[in-house]
Formats: structure tokens, sequence, C-alpha cells
């Protein structure tokens, strides 16, 4: 319960920008790229789990029948259904709850997605599960998040920086070891990609109110880390001009139900 409502509280702050289009998160050529490989079709009922504004929820919409999007927060709930009425979308349905109990039948959608929120969970294996188990047989599970540094110490580095900026985080995993529970909860046809993208850290921080202490404490460790001779933070920052950037990983992993 604690991190249920620390997550209500993050996410308090970041619902009116959160489906910001300057964001690297909410970028065409990215969401395409997750829609890639899902082979939407018209009669489709699709659950979106911990949805947030229902960004990816708006982008699948228009290819398919009906969509869910299940989220914890009410206030991103809200700013959902707002953009929603804002742009004439009708086939989106929004549920609140926690999606480690999803109040759905087995085998209630053709597909099942999650979107930049597994990094947010206590027991992603248990919430992977629930989508399982709410998908049809023969159909798809898809996860996409961004993922740690395969090296522990800049595993370790990268979800601390991840924290200091949002308390809600709890550790973005490793690839090995997100195949690893699709594998383990009995998924098959496993596909994983990954693509780099570049973030803007005054965005990034932006994004979620960091206080500006904290945020100065976090700029200077990624400055000095620019520098270094060996990569300490995890995050791999740069310059782009005068903009301080830094680099993060991204993967999209599907598996199959089986029959």
């Amino acid at each position: 319960m604690k991190h249920e409502q620390l997550i209500r509280d993050e996410f308090s702050k970041q619902a009116k920008d959160f489906s910001n289009q300057q964001l690297t998160l909410n970028k065409e050529e990215y969401l395409q790229w997750i829609l890639n490989r899902l082979q939407l079709h018209p009669d489709m009922n699709v659950l979106d789990v911990a949805a947030g504004t229902g960004i990816l929820s708006r982008a699948i919409a228009p290819h398919v029948k009906q969509v869910t999007s299940m989220d914890l927060s009410e206030d991103m709930i809200r700013e959902g259904q707002r953009q929603n009425e804002a742009k004439g979308v009708t086939n989106i349905q929004f549920c609140q709850g926690n999606v480690e109990q999803m109040p759905f039948d087995p085998q209630s959608f053709h597909l099942v997605v999650s979107r930049f929120a597994f990094h947010h969970f206590l027991r992603p294996d248990v919430v992977l599960q629930q989508m399982k188990t709410v998908c049809q047989a023969g159909s798809f599970v898809c996860v996409v998040d961004m993922i740690s540094p395969d090296d522990d110490e800049l595993y370790e580095n990268y979800n601390h920086f991840e924290r200091l900026r949002d308390p809600s985080h709890t550790f973005a995993l490793k690839q090995s070891r997100l195949r690893a529970m699709f594998e383990q909860a009995g998924f098959e046809g496993i596909v994983a990609e990954t693509v780099t993208v570049n973030v803007n850290v005054t965005s990034w921080l932006e994004l979620t109110k960091t206080d500006a202490a904290t945020g100065t404490d976090i700029r200077d460790r990624l400055i000095e880390d620019i520098d270094a001779s060996k990569p300490s933070t995890g995050m791999f920052p740069f310059w782009d001009g005068n903009e301080l950037m830094f680099k993060q990983t991204w993967i999209k992993i599907v598996g199959v139900k089986p029959e």
C-alpha cells in the first residue's frame, strides 16, 4: 500500500505533462516501433496495462475494436479521459486498479500490452503472469520498457539515479532478466527488439517535478561522468550543443500465450 500511494503521488505531479509530444517517450516514430509486430486487426479487444494517460491506447485504438486502459492513478486516468474526449476517441475504456489483481476473466483479450510501466512494479513477474492469464491462447503479450546495463555496477547506479528522480521507480530490468521472466511464464515465440534513444535531461527532470537540489546533484554527476575515463552512472551522458543528454535503451519484448 505504501508503494501504491507513492505511485499515486508521483503520477499526480506528472499527469498533465505526461502526454507532451516533445518528450522522447511520446514521439510518433517510437509509438510506431511499438505497434510493429502486434498484428492489430478491427475485431481485437486490447488491454493496456498501467496505461497512464493512454498514450499507447490512443495509438492502438484506430486499428482495433476496443481498448481497455488500466491504471492505478486516478489523476492519470482523468487526464487520459480528457484527452480522449478532446480527440474524439470513443473506443477506449479506462479502468482504475492494481495490475497485480486484474478484475478481468481469463482469456478476455486478444492482445495485452504494457508500456514504460514495469520499472514501477514491485513484482513484475506477478504482473506478467496476470497479463498472460487475461490474454487469449495463441495471442500476444507485449512489454515495452527501459532496460538497465548488463554490468552489475552500472545496473545499480542507473537505477539509483532513476529513483532519485522518481521515487516510485523500482528497477529497470536487464534484458536477460526480462526475457527470463517471459520464458518462466511459459510464453512461446519470444521476440525482443531494442532501440537506443537520446533523452534530454532537463525535460526528463521537469516531467517528474524533481526538486532543484536533487536535480542539480543528478546533473553534476552526469557531467562528471562525461569526462570520466570509465562510465560510472550507467546513463552514458553526453552534450548535444548546450543540452545535457543521456542514452536510454528501450526494449519491446513479445511472447505468445500457448494454445
